[in-house]
């Protein structure tokens, strides 16, 4: 499984069960498709974001393991 940061683990525990459920099976997968996600640009290159729904994301990188960083509002993913 993915390792999660100490932000991810709390974002995760505060989201409601539905969209919990569904970013643990995403968080599950990572692990075998790391590209799951979009490359980000600019000032977050070299992270990736996968797409939680139509408003989280879950910010993650693969390199050299999967560490998901945050699972966020895509208003706040990409600040």
């Amino acid at each position: 499984m993915a390792t999660l940061s100490r932000r991810a683990e709390k974002d995760l525990a505060e989201l409601p069960d539905a969209l919990r459920n569904k970013a643990q099976a995403i968080i599950d997968k990572l692990d075998s498709e790391p590209t799951l996600g979009k490359k980000l640009l600019g000032p977050l290159a070299g992270k990736r974001s996968a797409k939680l729904g139509r408003t989280h994301r879950i910010v993650y990188v693969t390199d050299p393991i999967v560490l998901v960083l945050a699972i966020t509002q895509r208003k706040d993913a990409y600040r």
